[in-house]
């Protein structure tokens, strides 16, 4: 709620467009408090300053006039109060609450907001000052006695906010009975933007007078459009799409540097001014040995964070370190691109809470982890993989495979010269007990090259390979620039003469869009055919993190899709049907 009883009730500003989908909804919210934000100065120190100030311009009730217009109110009946707000700050101006105030549901206060707002519109239409002023009083004491009858504060601060210009930062304080008990900025970026803040963040204190400041970083002349300013607690299932508590495996843990993986500033205390924290560097070789990926997202220069990296010996152990001054959470999403991985397999570790925030809202999915907590965090089960020889060495694989890409750009848009060049060998064959492991692992951590998402034990694993009634793979892969190692595994049914069913199969993402995928298909219709197979049958489980399995075998053009349902569908090829060789790698049973 806000306090708009000194705004003309002609409104000058047009709030922006923005996708309400993008925005917290009503049915989100389980509790929220009456909060009323009022119009202030960063300096303020009245009467006296209005007297002495060159800001001071009078409001109609004396004080002084921070915000152009008040604060505006637009109709939006699909934002959480049915309203968005546009202000347009002067210099040194501030939006402040006082914070007495207690959780009740969404429907008590939208009754407690509609009374209230009653009082500003009579204000409004008075137009004599210190009646706005009383009026305003008035709100705010019944707003605080509300809230004082219950002491069950929420859980977040909510901020929402859409910006058409440049971006900007604005600061949010609590203060106690006058004291800073928290300060932290936001980063307001052109488009919709939202920031959540745990309430522990805050430091409330029960019992004390606590005011909520936001104000523009350097206090300068700013025009805020507000969708959502509010202190709200999140039903059960929203916690989770905003605080995933997600189950999934880590692939890849992603690190600030800066008073992360060392004490101090590089960009101040230069290479001796930063020290090294061991513990770090102990846990970096730990994921690296059990298979899991470093990489950076921090904003430094990239020559000098590489060499501090280097001066400590940990420089080789990233994968597509991000390291420049672009958003975070853009250089997350760009790896997870360059990683072909999910989202919500990796992790991001920073120490400042902003860049924490700002990685969470805007890359859905992820999990954060305050760098102070990490030790910790890392002894979970999320971080207990299985470790196999492949695994060890996949950080030295991604590293190959940037140089792959690297070398693909020079043939431009010429895949498949490129896939030419690299003499890829595809090695296929029963797998041994050695590689069982393997096996297993992939199928417990590939999601998106996962044709049937079901997660089958090492036991079931073991079972089927030495079964009459299944055909097992696995699949090695080796070219010019390295050893992918086993990066694929499958299971065909044969207990049907006429056809083979193929029942599981998982490829790694790392080894994906090669066309291994369909160079192995090709080798595995020749094969039953010569058998006397009649047709290959895939059964693909529709999930929603395995579409990319589901393009790369749609796009082979080996498979007629049959028999769709919900849950899934068919791809049939009918070996009948003559196909024109790949040829783009050697396949060979090893």
């Amino acid at each position: 709620m806000f306090g708009f009883e000194f705004a003309d009730r002609k409104t000058h500003h047009n709030f922006p467009f923005y996708d309400i989908e993008e925005a917290v909804s009503p049915k989100e919210v389980e509790k929220i408090s009456p909060l009323v934000w009022q119009e202030h100065c960063v300096e303020c120190a009245m009467p006296a300053c209005y007297k002495t100030c060159s800001h001071y311009k009078p409001r109609s009730d004396g004080r002084c006039r921070l915000f152009k217009y008040g604060i505006e109110l637009i109709h939006n009946p699909e934002a959480i109060l049915g309203q968005n707000v546009v202000i347009d700050m002067n210099e040194w101006a501030k939006l402040e609450t006082f914070w007495f105030t207690a959780g009740m549901s969404y429907n008590e206060l939208l009754k407690i907001d509609k009374k209230v707002k009653v009082l500003g519109v009579i204000a409004q239409r008075l137009k004599i000052g210190k009646l706005r002023r009383f009026c305003y009083y008035v709100k705010e004491y019944y707003t605080r006695k509300i809230g004082d009858k219950n002491k069950d504060i929420p859980n977040l601060f909510l901020c929402e906010i859409v910006n058409e210009k440049e971006p900007y930062r604005l600061n949010l304080e609590n203060r106690v009975d006058n004291q800073i008990v928290y300060r932290g900025s936001f980063h307001v970026r052109t488009g919709f933007n939202r920031f959540l803040l745990p309430m522990s963040k805050l430091n409330y204190t029960d019992g004390s007078r606590n005011n909520l400041l936001l104000y523009p970083e350097g206090n300068k002349p700013q025009l805020l459009n507000i969708v959502s300013l509010e202190l709200i607690t999140l039903k059960g299932e929203y916690m989770d799409k905003y605080f995933p508590k997600s189950e999934k495996k880590v692939k890849c843990v992603v690190w600030d540097l800066d008073n992360t993986v060392w004490d101090g500033i590089l960009g101040e205390d230069g290479f001796d001014g930063i020290k090294i924290r061991k513990e770090i560097v102990r846990i970096i070789k730990e994921l690296d040995s059990k298979g899991i990926i470093n990489s950076i997202s921090s904003k430094n220069y990239e020559k000098e964070a590489m060499e501090a990296l280097r001066r400590n010996g940990l420089d080789e152990y990233f994968v597509s370190p991000m390291i420049n001054w672009t958003a975070k959470s853009e250089n997350i999403k760009a790896l997870v691109n360059v990683l072909n991985i999910g989202m919500d397999t990796l992790v991001f570790v920073d120490d400042s809470f902003f860049e924490l925030n700002e990685v969470r809202m805007n890359c859905p999915g992820i999990r954060v982890c305050d760098a102070k907590d990490i030790e910790q965090y890392v002894t979970t089960d999320i971080f207990d993989v299985p470790v196999t020889e492949d695994s060890k060495r996949r950080r030295i694989s991604y590293q190959e495979n940037s140089k792959r890409k690297m070398a693909e750009m020079e043939f431009s848009d010429d895949v498949t010269n490129f896939l030419r060049s690299c003499n890829m060998v595809v090695h296929v064959n029963k797998p041994i007990e050695q590689e069982f492991a393997r096996c297993y692992e992939l199928v417990q951590r590939t999601n998106q090259l996962n044709l049937s998402a079901e997660r089958l034990t090492l036991d079931q694993i073991t079972e089927m390979v030495n079964s009459s009634d299944y055909d097992c793979y696995r699949i090695k892969v080796k070219d010019n620039f390295g050893d992918y190692g086993l990066v694929g595994f499958a299971i065909f049914d044969v207990t049907d003469k006429k056809n083979v069913i193929l029942r599981h199969f998982v490829f790694s993402c790392r080894a994906a869009r090669k066309k291994i995928e369909p160079s192995f298909f090709e080798y595995i219709i020749k094969k039953y055919h010569e058998q006397g197979y009649k047709r290959l049958i895939l059964l693909c489980k529709i999930t929603e993190k395995n579409r990319l399995m589901r393009q790369v075998l749609e796009d082979s053009n080996m498979f007629v899709r049959t028999e769709e349902s919900d849950e899934g569908y068919k791809l049939v090829h009918e070996m009948t049907e003559k196909m024109v060789p790949l040829n783009l790698m050697t396949i060979s049973m090893d």
